[in-house]
């Protein structure tokens, strides 16, 4: 992974951080890899970063349906 992608794939996980806050990073990382259907040790970068984007955009699509 190039290194705007690697950055692009930190800032994914600091707001999934934000978003949930009692969930530890391994915890975090494993629970992103499972929404790509996959095992935490399997899982590209590029997938992981798809697979936090996918959510994120998600979870913001479900906020902005309740406002």
């Amino acid at each position: 992974m190039i290194p705007e992608d690697r950055s692009a794939l930190f800032e994914a996980l600091a707001e999934l951080c934000r978003r949930y806050p009692s969930w530890r990073f391994g915890q975090l990382v494993s629970n992103v890899a499972g929404w790509a259907d996959l095992d935490t040790w399997d899982i590209e970068d590029e997938e992981l970063l798809a697979a936090a984007r996918a959510h994120l955009d998600q979870s913001a699509d479900r906020e902005a349906a309740k406002a």
